[in-house]
Protein backbone atom coordinates (compact mmCIF):
# COMPACT_ATOMS: atom_id res chain seq x y z
CA UNK A 1 0.00 0.00 0.00
CA UNK A 2 1.37 3.39 -1.01
CA UNK A 3 0.66 6.40 1.16
CA UNK A 4 0.63 9.71 -0.71
CA UNK A 5 1.47 12.83 1.25
CA UNK A 6 0.15 16.02 -0.31
CA UNK A 7 2.76 18.69 0.26
CA UNK A 8 1.56 22.29 0.27
CA UNK A 9 2.26 24.08 -2.97
CA UNK A 10 3.22 27.73 -3.11
CA UNK A 11 1.01 29.89 -5.32
CA UNK A 12 4.02 32.19 -5.80
CA UNK A 13 7.67 31.21 -5.39
CA UNK A 14 10.24 33.71 -6.69
CA UNK A 15 13.79 33.62 -5.32
CA UNK A 16 16.87 35.47 -6.52
CA UNK A 17 19.74 33.25 -5.37
CA UNK A 18 22.11 36.25 -5.20
CA UNK A 19 20.63 36.85 -1.76
CA UNK A 20 22.45 33.74 -0.61
CA UNK A 21 25.62 33.96 -2.69
CA UNK A 22 29.02 33.75 -1.05
CA UNK A 23 29.89 37.05 0.59
CA UNK A 24 26.31 38.30 0.50
CA UNK A 25 24.94 39.79 3.70
CA UNK A 26 22.40 37.83 5.65
CA UNK A 27 18.84 38.84 4.92
CA UNK A 28 15.93 39.63 7.20
CA UNK A 29 12.84 37.46 6.79
CA UNK A 30 9.51 39.28 6.67
CA UNK A 31 6.35 37.19 6.91
CA UNK A 32 2.65 38.04 6.85
CA UNK A 33 0.27 35.41 8.20
CA UNK A 34 -3.53 35.25 8.22
CA UNK A 35 -6.40 32.87 7.58
CA UNK A 36 -6.25 33.46 3.81
CA UNK A 37 -2.52 33.03 3.25
CA UNK A 38 1.03 33.23 4.53
CA UNK A 39 3.58 35.24 2.58
CA UNK A 40 7.34 35.61 2.92
CA UNK A 41 9.77 38.24 1.68
CA UNK A 42 13.54 38.56 2.12
CA UNK A 43 15.36 41.87 2.36
CA UNK A 44 19.09 42.52 2.58
CA UNK A 45 18.90 45.38 5.07
CA UNK A 46 22.34 46.69 4.10
CA UNK A 47 21.44 47.20 0.45
CA UNK A 48 17.62 47.34 0.82
CA UNK A 49 17.44 44.72 -1.92
CA UNK A 50 14.53 42.28 -1.87
CA UNK A 51 14.90 39.20 -3.99
CA UNK A 52 12.37 36.66 -2.72
CA UNK A 53 8.61 36.45 -2.53
CA UNK A 54 6.74 33.29 -1.56
CA UNK A 55 3.04 32.88 -0.86
CA UNK A 56 0.89 29.93 0.20
CA UNK A 57 -2.85 30.52 -0.14
CA UNK A 58 -5.29 28.72 2.13
CA UNK A 59 -8.82 27.55 1.38
CA UNK A 60 -11.58 27.24 3.98
CA UNK A 61 -9.36 28.08 6.92
CA UNK A 62 -11.86 29.51 9.38
CA UNK A 63 -10.03 29.49 12.71
CA UNK A 64 -6.62 29.62 14.30
CA UNK A 65 -6.39 25.86 14.91
CA UNK A 66 -6.85 25.13 11.21
CA UNK A 67 -4.34 27.85 10.36
CA UNK A 68 -1.70 26.26 12.58
CA UNK A 69 -2.14 22.94 10.77
CA UNK A 70 -1.49 24.69 7.45
CA UNK A 71 1.53 26.49 8.84
CA UNK A 72 2.97 23.22 10.14
CA UNK A 73 2.88 21.86 6.58
CA UNK A 74 4.39 25.02 5.09
CA UNK A 75 7.26 25.23 7.56
CA UNK A 76 7.99 21.51 7.23
CA UNK A 77 8.28 21.66 3.45
CA UNK A 78 9.41 25.16 2.39
CA UNK A 79 13.17 24.93 1.85
CA UNK A 80 13.78 28.66 2.02
CA UNK A 81 12.63 28.70 5.64
CA UNK A 82 15.46 26.31 6.54
CA UNK A 83 18.02 29.03 5.87
CA UNK A 84 19.48 31.33 8.51
CA UNK A 85 18.22 34.91 8.77
CA UNK A 86 19.60 37.94 10.54
CA UNK A 87 16.18 38.85 11.99
CA UNK A 88 12.60 37.69 11.55
CA UNK A 89 9.57 39.98 11.54
CA UNK A 90 6.08 38.45 11.67
CA UNK A 91 3.08 40.52 10.62
CA UNK A 92 -0.26 39.18 11.87
CA UNK A 93 -3.40 39.61 9.78
CA UNK A 94 -6.56 39.88 11.89
CA UNK A 95 -9.15 42.45 12.90
CA UNK A 96 -8.01 42.69 16.50
CA UNK A 97 -6.31 46.06 16.34
CA UNK A 98 -7.03 49.67 17.17
CA UNK A 99 -5.26 52.97 16.62
CA UNK A 100 -4.70 55.09 19.74
CA UNK A 101 -3.36 58.67 19.54
CA UNK A 102 -0.09 59.11 21.40
CA UNK A 103 -1.48 61.77 23.82
CA UNK A 104 -4.09 59.34 25.21
CA UNK A 105 -1.99 56.17 25.15
CA UNK A 106 -1.04 54.72 28.55
CA UNK A 107 1.67 52.09 28.79
CA UNK A 108 0.33 49.04 30.60
CA UNK A 109 -3.26 49.71 29.50
CA UNK A 110 -2.92 48.07 26.07
CA UNK A 111 -5.22 45.12 26.82
CA UNK A 112 -7.91 47.41 28.23
CA UNK A 113 -7.72 49.85 25.31
CA UNK A 114 -7.88 47.10 22.71
CA UNK A 115 -10.74 45.39 24.54
CA UNK A 116 -12.85 48.53 24.14
CA UNK A 117 -12.79 48.05 20.36
CA UNK A 118 -12.80 44.30 19.79
CA UNK A 119 -13.49 41.01 21.50
CA UNK A 120 -10.38 39.42 23.02
CA UNK A 121 -9.73 35.87 24.10
CA UNK A 122 -8.18 35.28 27.50
CA UNK A 123 -4.97 33.94 25.98
CA UNK A 124 -4.50 36.69 23.39
CA UNK A 125 -1.15 38.44 23.71
CA UNK A 126 -1.33 42.19 23.17
CA UNK A 127 1.40 44.22 21.47
CA UNK A 128 1.71 47.77 20.16
CA UNK A 129 3.39 49.26 17.10
CA UNK A 130 4.43 52.91 17.04
CA UNK A 131 3.46 54.47 13.72
CA UNK A 132 6.27 56.69 12.52
CA UNK A 133 4.17 58.58 9.99
CA UNK A 134 1.14 59.11 12.27
CA UNK A 135 1.11 60.33 15.88
CA UNK A 136 -0.47 57.10 17.09
CA UNK A 137 0.14 53.58 18.27
CA UNK A 138 -1.43 50.50 16.75
CA UNK A 139 -2.46 48.11 19.55
CA UNK A 140 -3.10 44.56 18.38
CA UNK A 141 -3.56 40.99 19.57
CA UNK A 142 -1.71 37.82 18.60
CA UNK A 143 -3.22 34.43 19.52
CA UNK A 144 -0.91 32.76 22.04
CA UNK A 145 -0.72 29.48 20.12
CA UNK A 146 0.26 31.32 16.94
CA UNK A 147 2.98 33.16 18.83
CA UNK A 148 4.26 29.89 20.31
CA UNK A 149 4.40 28.33 16.85
CA UNK A 150 6.32 31.23 15.30
CA UNK A 151 8.73 31.51 18.24
CA UNK A 152 9.38 27.75 18.03
CA UNK A 153 10.59 28.35 14.47
CA UNK A 154 12.39 31.65 15.11
CA UNK A 155 13.09 32.29 18.79
CA UNK A 156 13.74 36.03 18.40
CA UNK A 157 10.86 36.80 16.02
CA UNK A 158 9.34 40.27 16.38
CA UNK A 159 5.59 40.75 15.95
CA UNK A 160 3.70 43.51 14.14
CA UNK A 161 0.22 44.03 12.78
CA UNK A 162 -0.25 44.08 9.03
CA UNK A 163 -2.20 47.36 9.22
CA UNK A 164 0.89 49.05 10.66
CA UNK A 165 2.95 48.36 7.55
CA UNK A 166 0.02 49.20 5.29
CA UNK A 167 -0.52 52.59 6.93
CA UNK A 168 3.18 53.39 7.20
CA UNK A 169 3.63 52.76 3.47
CA UNK A 170 0.55 54.73 2.44
CA UNK A 171 1.26 57.70 4.73
CA UNK A 172 4.90 57.92 3.67
CA UNK A 173 3.80 58.11 0.04
CA UNK A 174 0.88 60.47 0.77
CA UNK A 175 3.22 63.14 2.14
CA UNK A 176 4.36 63.79 -1.43
CA UNK A 177 0.94 64.83 -2.76
CA UNK A 178 -1.34 67.73 -1.87
CA UNK A 179 -4.70 66.16 -2.71
CA UNK A 180 -6.80 63.86 -0.57
CA UNK A 181 -6.02 60.22 -1.26
CA UNK A 182 -8.34 57.22 -1.00
CA UNK A 183 -6.73 53.79 -1.04
CA UNK A 184 -8.58 50.50 -1.47
CA UNK A 185 -6.40 47.55 -0.45
CA UNK A 186 -8.02 44.26 -1.50
CA UNK A 187 -7.37 40.66 -0.40
CA UNK A 188 -9.21 37.39 -0.95
CA UNK A 189 -11.87 37.87 1.74
CA UNK A 190 -11.30 41.32 3.22
CA UNK A 191 -10.25 44.81 2.21
CA UNK A 192 -9.20 48.09 3.77
CA UNK A 193 -10.22 51.64 3.01
CA UNK A 194 -7.73 54.37 3.87
CA UNK A 195 -8.34 58.09 3.48
CA UNK A 196 -5.33 60.35 3.97
CA UNK A 197 -4.36 63.93 3.25
CA UNK A 198 -0.64 64.70 3.43
CA UNK A 199 0.36 64.05 7.08
CA UNK A 200 -3.18 63.40 8.31
CA UNK A 201 -4.82 59.97 8.47
CA UNK A 202 -8.54 60.71 8.13
CA UNK A 203 -10.00 57.19 8.05
CA UNK A 204 -8.94 53.58 8.23
CA UNK A 205 -11.08 50.46 8.54
CA UNK A 206 -11.17 46.80 7.51
CA UNK A 207 -14.21 45.11 5.96
CA UNK A 208 -15.00 41.47 5.20
CA UNK A 209 -16.70 40.80 1.86
CA UNK A 210 -18.21 37.99 -0.19
CA UNK A 211 -19.05 39.78 -3.43
CA UNK A 212 -18.07 42.74 -5.57
CA UNK A 213 -21.29 44.44 -4.48
CA UNK A 214 -20.10 44.31 -0.86
CA UNK A 215 -16.90 46.17 -1.72
CA UNK A 216 -18.65 48.90 -3.68
CA UNK A 217 -21.38 49.28 -1.05
CA UNK A 218 -18.90 49.89 1.78
CA UNK A 219 -16.74 52.19 -0.32
CA UNK A 220 -19.67 54.38 -1.37
CA UNK A 221 -20.93 54.42 2.22
CA UNK A 222 -17.55 55.78 3.39
CA UNK A 223 -17.59 58.32 0.56
CA UNK A 224 -20.98 59.52 1.78
CA UNK A 225 -19.74 59.91 5.37
CA UNK A 226 -16.84 62.06 4.21
CA UNK A 227 -18.75 63.99 1.54
CA UNK A 228 -16.50 62.58 -1.18
CA UNK A 229 -17.70 62.91 -4.77
CA UNK A 230 -17.10 59.55 -6.46
CA UNK A 231 -16.95 61.28 -9.86
CA UNK A 232 -13.98 63.45 -8.88
CA UNK A 233 -11.99 61.54 -6.27
CA UNK A 234 -8.85 59.65 -7.26
CA UNK A 235 -9.03 56.08 -6.03
CA UNK A 236 -5.81 54.09 -5.72
CA UNK A 237 -6.00 50.31 -5.65
CA UNK A 238 -3.52 48.13 -3.77
CA UNK A 239 -3.58 44.40 -3.15
CA UNK A 240 -4.74 41.41 -5.14
CA UNK A 241 -7.04 43.05 -7.68
CA UNK A 242 -6.68 43.60 -11.42
CA UNK A 243 -8.76 45.07 -14.24
CA UNK A 244 -10.25 41.68 -15.10
CA UNK A 245 -11.86 41.24 -11.68
CA UNK A 246 -15.58 41.66 -11.05
CA UNK A 247 -14.75 44.15 -8.30
CA UNK A 248 -12.85 46.45 -10.66
CA UNK A 249 -15.59 46.26 -13.30
CA UNK A 250 -18.27 47.26 -10.81
CA UNK A 251 -16.10 49.92 -9.17
CA UNK A 252 -15.54 51.61 -12.51
CA UNK A 253 -19.28 52.20 -12.87
CA UNK A 254 -19.16 54.50 -9.85
CA UNK A 255 -15.56 55.74 -9.63
CA UNK A 256 -14.05 56.83 -12.93
CA UNK A 257 -10.61 57.95 -11.74
CA UNK A 258 -8.96 54.68 -10.68
CA UNK A 259 -5.25 53.92 -10.66
CA UNK A 260 -3.08 51.11 -9.35
CA UNK A 261 -0.45 51.75 -6.72
CA UNK A 262 3.27 51.04 -6.81
CA UNK A 263 5.61 49.06 -4.61
CA UNK A 264 7.35 51.06 -1.84
CA UNK A 265 10.20 53.11 -3.28
CA UNK A 266 12.26 52.39 -0.16
CA UNK A 267 13.33 48.99 -1.54
CA UNK A 268 15.21 47.73 -4.58
CA UNK A 269 13.51 44.80 -6.29
CA UNK A 270 14.95 41.79 -8.10
CA UNK A 271 13.94 41.50 -11.76
CA UNK A 272 12.11 38.25 -10.94
CA UNK A 273 9.61 40.18 -8.84
CA UNK A 274 8.53 42.22 -11.88
CA UNK A 275 6.37 39.27 -12.94
CA UNK A 276 4.00 40.23 -10.10
CA UNK A 277 1.81 43.35 -10.56
CA UNK A 278 3.45 46.22 -8.68
CA UNK A 279 0.39 47.00 -6.58
CA UNK A 280 0.31 43.47 -5.13
CA UNK A 281 1.89 42.68 -1.72
CA UNK A 282 2.16 46.32 -0.67
CA UNK A 283 1.80 45.58 3.06
CA UNK A 284 4.52 42.93 3.26
CA UNK A 285 6.92 45.04 1.19
CA UNK A 286 6.19 47.94 3.57
CA UNK A 287 6.88 45.80 6.64
CA UNK A 288 10.53 46.88 6.58
CA UNK A 289 9.31 50.40 7.44
CA UNK A 290 8.26 49.07 10.87
CA UNK A 291 11.75 47.92 11.83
Amino acid sequence: MTITINKPKASISLIDESLFSEGAHQSDLFMEVGLDAVSFSLVDVNTQFTGALIQYQFQKVLNNAALLEKLEDVFSNELMLKRKFRKVHCSVVNQKSTLVPVPVFERGKEYLLLGLNCSLNGDDIVYSDKLKQVDALNIFAVPSDLKRFIVAQFSLAEFHHYSTSLLEGIMLDTKKIADKRVVLNVHASYFEIVIAEQKSLLFYNTFRYQSAEDVVYYLLFVFEQFNINSENIKLMIMGELDKQSAIYTLLYKYVRNISFGERPATLKYAAKLDTIPKHFFFSIYSLQLCV
